[in-house]
């Protein structure tokens, strides 16, 4: 293998799970083999170790010497920080959007909405994930500062985890975030500060709640210094700990489409 083809072979494997462990389909805590993995995706173990490398640094998984690698477990105590990076930066932003938005960004938006909600209606829960972000990356898009929202998109990994789960798991959130969005161009059309401050508010506490509900849900996928004291010589071999092409957001798809049939 050329020295390119490794590069690519190397980016490519961390694409694809990086992709897979943001959107859920691995389960956080899921075991992460090398020779596995590299079967899977069709290549050697080198890039995938190179992969797992790049992933550790963007705390989406874990390595614990002699015991292997994992899919990082959704972590609370960084879930705070990345919620203050967003909060922060977003309601300053959608203060100056209440008074700079124009009808071709309002208008971007409400089409947003509508495919989030044709999503949700075929059941592409991460499709309507991404239209959420689409939906608020037009607040930064229209004071120019897209590079703030990048800045939070890369730094928020447990808090994407776990608006996805929300997204499927805690009843009601479709409608709630739906009648946020429409409430939010709304109140920007009529360049109403107050509003649109007000809703941005709500909108971004709302998952705070959802948060401790998924909590008592999942315990099993959660980690926070303050109530979790697993210990390293607990993982013994945790590379072993997974089922071939797993896929833990269809496993609660089906169990969430079943409960609501």
């Amino acid at each position: 293998m050329s020295g390119k083809e490794g590069v690519n072979s190397a980016e490519k494997a961390y694409s694809v799970l990086k992709f897979r462990i943001l959107n859920l389909e691995y389960k956080p805590g899921r075991g992460l083999s090398t020779a596995s993995l590299a079967e899977e995706l069709a290549m050697s173990r080198s890039p995938i170790r190179d992969a797992l490398l790049r992933l550790a640094l963007d705390n989406l998984v874990e390595t614990y010497p002699k015991s292997g690698s994992r899919v990082s477990l959704i972590d609370l105590d960084k879930v705070t920080s990345e919620r203050f990076l967003r909060t922060s930066l977003e309601t300053a932003a959608a203060s100056e959007f209440a008074f700079n938005n124009t009808p071709e960004h309002l208008n971007e938006m409400r089409a947003l909405i509508e495919n989030q909600i044709d999503s949700w209606h075929k059941g592409a829960y991460v499709d309507f994930l991404h239209f959420d972000d689409l939906f608020h990356q037009v607040i930064f898009d229209t004071l120019g500062m897209r590079d703030c929202w990048e800045i939070i998109q890369a730094h928020s990994p447990n808090d994407h985890r776990i608006r996805l789960l929300s997204t499927i798991s805690v009843e009601g959130t479709k409608n709630v975030v739906i009648n946020s969005h429409k409430a939010l161009v709304d109140a920007a059309e009529r360049k109403s500060r107050e509003d649109v401050m007000r809703i941005e508010n709500q909108h971004l506490s709302r998952v705070v709640e959802e948060t401790a509900k998924l909590v008592i849900s999942f315990p099993d996928i959660f980690k926070s210094t303050s109530v979790n004291s697993e210990k390293v010589t607990n993982l013994s071999n945790i590379r072993k700990i997974y089922s071939g092409n797993e896929h833990f957001l269809n496993s609660l798809v089906t169990k969430f489409d079943s409960s609501n049939s």
